[in-house]
Formats: C-alpha cells, structure tokens, sequence
C-alpha cells in the first residue's frame, strides 16, 4: 500500500516538469557517462543535504548497484530515467518527498540567478503560474445552514498568495462553520498554513511549528512559526473549523491538520494521509536534472513528534469521498446543539445532505400507496416517481429524503410526511421549517 502510494504521489510530483519538458525544442538522448554524473552528483547531494545522515550510504549503494546491473540502461529518455530514479529513492528511503525531475529550462535559470534579469524571469514565471491555478484555491461556497465550504489544492507562498487567501476568507468570514478541504492537496509553502491558521484565534500567542534544516556542510538551521499577530480583515476565532483529509493529503496540508488537531482547534474527517513530515529543497543535478530533497525536520510543539510514515489521523474516520457530506452533518449538528432556538432551521437541512450521501430509494409498492386525494392534492404515481399535483394547477416531483418524507421540486418553505395508522395511509402532513405542521387527510 505505501509503494503504491509513493508512486501515486510522485505521479502528481512529475506533473509540473512534464509541463516543462513540452517547451523544450529537443529532447536528449541519455548516454550511460550523463546517468552516472546524475547518479554520482545526487550522492553528494544527500551527503550534504539529506535529514537521514545514517541512510545516505544504503540509498548510494541502491542506485550504484542498479546502475551496475545495468537497470537504468535502456532509459535513455530524461522523464523515463528521472521517473525511475525517483521510484528508487523512495523504496531505498521510505521517503515520500524525494523526487527527480528533468527541466533543463529551470536549472539553467537556478545557475544564472544571481543575474537580476534572470532572477525577475523566475519570478515572474512563478507568478504567472500560480496565477493561472488562483494560487491553489480552487472553490469556496456556502452550504446549507450556512457552512462555509473551502477547497485548495497546493500552499503557495504568501509573498504571492496571501491577497487570495485574504479574500477567500473575507468570503467566508460570516459563516457559522467552515469546512476546509485538503484530500487533493499535496502541500507546498507551510507559511500559508501558518497565514491561514491564523484566523482561527483571535488575541493568542502560540507555536504552530518548530523546525530545523540542513544548511550548507550540515550546518543547522532552526526556525519556529507562530500565529501571526495581524491578518487582513476579520478572524474566525469562534467558528468551528473541520479539515478533510484523504491518502493523499501530503506534506504541508499535513502539517496544518496535525497542527490545529493537536492544538484541539479544528476536527478532521476523512482518512489518514500520506505521512510526508519532512520539508524538501529542490538541487541542482548534471545535464538539465534536479532533485527534491528531505532536507530538514518539523516537530509539533505540543506532542514534540512528527507523522513521518505513519500520517495524521482524523477524529471521525470515513472515505475520503463522503468525508464532504460527513462533516457538513456534523457541523449542523454540532449548531444545532448549542442554539436551540436555531435547531429546526438547522435541523432541516440533515435530511437533504444525509440524502446527498446515500439517497434514498423508496419501493414502488409503497409510493404507490401514497397515491391519493388530499383535499386540493392529489399525490400520483407515474413513470416510477411520486407527483405532487394541486389544484389541478401544479404538477410538482416528490423526491424521497426517507422512506415517509418528500422535497418537493423548487419549494423551499415545507416538506410532505406520510402520516399511517395501522399501516394504513391516512394523510400527510406538510412540514416547515419554523417547525410548524399542517395536516392533509386522505379522502
């Protein structure tokens, strides 16, 4: 299951520089001195760089061998040969961040940027980039009972990021419950988790990471990120926050569930992930080549651990496809509980998401014994569906949200219920959302 993840993460890791590769005019041929100078440079890479100093020597040994018996020689292709040398670092480490890539285009920028002109072209390649994916945000909406919905898919940095992310919450800032959805993210700059998570305190003063990395020489570098003091517009201090996870929530998106879960702050629904801990630096390697390294550790500053191969796991466990519907009823719930006075409005919109995950399927039997006159209704079956007719007027379809209660299509202000006695249908009861019922009975 990990091997078969790994590759589903380096599948998504590729993707960018498969996008680059199309730019390039021509493509080389790889010779067996190019793969050893890639192989023997990404050696010292991991001498210098790499968190796992006693591992180095079994992961060298790895690739040495296969280069030996001859199994990179048919890979004479940049991506075929980036994407096995990838495979292999992972199996040798168990570390789901390592990652080759071939973009001669990139690594010839890396090597000049120190010229302002190239430097202001990476700069605006990135910009451009990122804008064209809104910088990671990909939807917001509001539910039912008003639940904020949020889906981002990668953490960009806020030095280009931080003005969406503001606005995206400003959008939000009214809701009663938020749901932020991290199952297609796979991380990126942890300072947008630190952006982000700092809307939900208000007047706090906390560590959401401690970390270290790996300098040039293994000198090390330790860092801490806090809240930050000020953030654009309002906060949400008091909104209950729940995070979705999935297999392959990685790496960033996992520091910002792990963190908030540990500070007791949000409550995560879905699966475990990935279990990618380790913050990477992508290094320049021999003709057109690089690499992502693991090149420091984060430590959570309450629990003093990690998730490094063992992922973050969710307060409530479910697939990762209900986990949307599974947590917009638990928010309303959890409303619903401490207001009273707003339990029927909220209390109105369970059966529509419970529906939403599972519909409902009534037998034809029975919504045939619904058929009927109900003073100015009739209730008809045709076509496999119960009808909703008044006054010979409307004609409106009933849609099943429990085997004895109907939505009617395009009314909003009640619902029908079923009422028997003795198993005998006797009437319906038209239910609003004020709580309020209406009873219909069956001539």
């Amino acid at each position: 299951m990990k091997y078969l993840l790994a590759l589903l993460l380096l599948t998504f890791s590729m993707g960018s520089y498969a996008q680059n590769q199309s730019a390039s005019k021509e493509e080389i041929k790889l010779t067996e001195l190019n793969k050893k100078q890639i192989i023997d440079s990404l050696a010292q890479q991991l001498e210098e760089f790499y968190i796992r100093p006693n591992a180095v020597g079994d992961i060298k040994k790895k690739l040495n061998d296969n280069y030996k018996k001859g199994l990179y020689k048919d890979l004479v292709k940049p991506n075929d040969f980036a994407g096995k040398l990838s495979s292999d670092l992972v199996k040798a480490s168990k570390d789901l961040h390592f990652a080759v890539r071939y973009d001669p285009e990139w690594t010839k920028d890396q090597l000049k940027k120190g010229d302002k002109e190239v430097q202001k072209k990476i700069k605006a390649e990135e910009l451009a980039e990122a804008k064209k994916k809104n910088f990671g945000f990909q939807q917001t909406r509001i539910l039912e009972g008003n639940i904020g919905y949020l889906k981002f898919d990668y953490f960009e940095d806020p030095a280009i990021g931080s003005e969406t992310a503001a606005a995206t919450m400003q959008f939000l800032s009214s809701t009663d419950a938020l749901i932020i959805d991290l199952r297609q993210n796979n991380g990126g700059a942890m300072e947008m988790g630190q952006f982000l998570s700092s809307y939900f305190y208000s007047g706090k003063e906390l560590p959401l990471y401690k970390y270290y990395t790996n300098d040039k020489n293994r000198k090390k570098v330790e860092r801490e990120m806090w809240l930050l003091p000020s953030v654009p517009g309002k906060r949400m201090e008091d909104v209950d926050i729940y995070i979705l996870t999935s297999n392959t929530t990685f790496s960033a998106a996992e520091w910002m569930s792990y963190s908030l879960q540990n500070l007791k702050r949000v409550t995560i629904v879905g699966e475990k992930t990935a279990g990618g801990a380790h913050p990477i630096d992508r290094k320049i390697l021999p003709n057109g080549f690089s690499v992502n390294i693991p090149f420091g550790e984060v430590k959570d500053p309450i629990t003093n651990t990690d998730f490094e191969g063992k992922g973050v796991m969710p307060d409530v466990v479910c697939k990762s496809e209900d986990a949307v519907n599974t947590s917009h009823i638990l928010a309303l719930q959890k409303l619903s509980a401490k207001n009273k006075e707003l339990s029927n409005h909220l209390d109105w919109y369970v059966p529509i998401v419970k529906n939403r995950q599972k519909k409902t399927n009534v037998d034809a039997t029975i919504l045939k014994s619904y058929q009927g006159k109900y003073g100015k209704v009739e209730l008809k079956y045709e076509n496999d569906n119960l009808y909703y007719k008044w006054n010979n007027i409307a004609t409106l379809l009933l849609t099943p949200l429990e085997q004895d209660l109907f939505l009617l299509d395009g009314v909003d202000d009640f619902r029908i219920k079923m009422v028997s006695e003795n198993n005998v249908i006797t009437g319906f009861k038209r239910i609003y959302q004020d709580g309020q019922e209406k009873f219909y009975k069956k001539e």
